[in-house]
């Protein structure tokens, strides 16, 4: 059976703007009110959304192909900002796409032109690439995977251990700036 998945575009505020009910806990009420029965889901493992340090070091030094993308804000990227990780800064060799320019203000995924031209803007020249994408700790390179999924790429894997993992090495380098 293949299953579907789905993402509130905009959260949870989108969702009440557009004056959908919420129900839980004793507002649910009885069995009528509730949303149906749901099959049970069986996982299908997919590894290869998923790369762990060895193989982002790896990359970073060029010695497997790959494009490495950060998905923090400029600042948290160019190491300027104030950074709960040991070190500040961005693996070397990656390239900074955060994922919150991604979205519009009201947090929804931008339009499909503005949202390639952003993606474009730093992906050129990448298509023959696997990107892998990392940020603090996979949240927001998450994010930056759903809207390059959108995009049509196929090629894309997260390292969810991201720099709250790589910065406490500080055999691992890290770049200021640019």
């Amino acid at each position: 059976m293949l299953v579907a998945a789905a993402v509130l575009d905009g959260g949870l505020e989108a969702w009440q703007t557009a004056g959908r009910p919420l129900v839980g806990g004793d507002d649910i009420g009885d069995d009528t009110d509730r949303a149906p029965a749901v099959p049970p889901l069986t996982p299908l493992p997919r590894p290869e959304l998923w790369v762990g340090i060895e193989e982002v070091a790896a990359i970073s030094r060029g010695d497997r192909p790959g494009t490495l993308v950060c998905a923090l804000l400029a600042d948290g990227f160019h190491g300027s900002a104030p950074t709960r990780y040991s070190r500040r800064g961005h693996i070397p060799g990656s390239r900074g796409l955060p994922g919150r320019d991604l979205l519009d203000f009201a947090g929804r995924e931008l339009p499909g032109p503005d949202l390639a031209a952003r993606a474009d803007a730093v992906l050129h020249g990448t298509a023959d690439s696997p990107v892998v994408l990392y940020c603090g700790g996979g949240i927001s390179a998450a994010g930056t995977a759903l809207a390059l999924t959108l995009l049509g790429r196929d090629d894309i894997a997260v390292y969810d251990g991201s720099l709250q993992e790589w910065s406490k090495d500080p055999a691992l380098p890290l770049e200021l700036g640019g």
